[in-house]
């Protein structure tokens, strides 16, 4: 996966997540479709949060997105602790 791919997948983390949890959807339907149970095919396939966080953790780099969520919360300290 390119520099810039991962650059975008950093900016961009909520159509990520959405395409994650489409994936995830989609394994899960194919599963029912086969015969599962319902409940037994999303326990099988297991937490979609641990999914997402792990496949976030493959495709961003790691350290760009630690910056930019550290950047975003001391905005929003600056801004919450305005000095008069």
């Amino acid at each position: 996966m390119s520099v810039w791919t991962r650059l975008r997948n950093t900016l961009h983390n909520e159509r990520l997540h959405r395409e994650i949890d489409e994936e995830l959807e989609c394994h899960i339907a194919e599963a029912i479709s086969a015969g599962r149970n319902p409940d037994e095919a999303r326990r099988a396939f297991g937490s979609p949060l641990r999914h997402r966080e792990a496949s976030r953790d493959a495709r961003l780099i790691t350290w760009l997105d630690a910056l930019r969520a550290d950047a975003i919360f001391g905005l929003r300290q600056l801004r919450n602790n305005k000095i008069t």
